[in-house]
């Protein structure tokens, strides 16, 4: 992925944090919709990638809407090999599946996210992920 998108999303991130801390809601779902149009304007393409679909989910306040990016975001994730991501969505995606109640969806994501988190060196996303699993189990 380019610099330049990272940055662009990174850019729309810290808006959209300053735009909810602000209580801005035109602003924050503003933001999200120019994010939303720029993950389907590069879904398919070169520059699709997890880092769009993940922080779109991850400011989606719709449980199913979330749900769907995170599958965006893991199979490009998958097709990347990126442990690193594929931990940290599946962690996501298990937080969401709890909040609607569905604990089985929730642990199968959890045990995925554990595996691909021991594959890499990022201890508080391990912690995070035992602490979730130890908390809903």
């Amino acid at each position: 992925m380019s610099k330049a998108i990272f940055d662009q999303v990174e850019n729309f991130a810290q808006d959209m944090m300053a735009a909810a801390e602000a209580d801005n809601e035109v602003q924050f779902y503003a933001l999200y919709e120019q994010l939303e149009a720029l993950c389907n304007e590069y879904k398919g393409s070169k520059k699709d990638h997890p880092v769009l679909w993940e922080t779109l989910a991850d400011f989606s306040e719709d449980n199913d809407k979330a749900i769907i990016a995170y599958g965006e975001a893991y199979k490009l994730a998958d097709q990347l090999k990126d442990n690193e991501y594929k931990a940290s969505i599946q962690y996501s995606l298990a937080q969401r599946y709890l909040e609607e109640d569905r604990k089985s969806e929730a642990g199968d994501a959890l045990e995925k996210a554990a595996k691909f988190a021991s594959f890499t060196e990022d201890e508080e996303l391990q912690r995070e992920i035992q602490l979730l699993a130890e908390s809903s189990g």
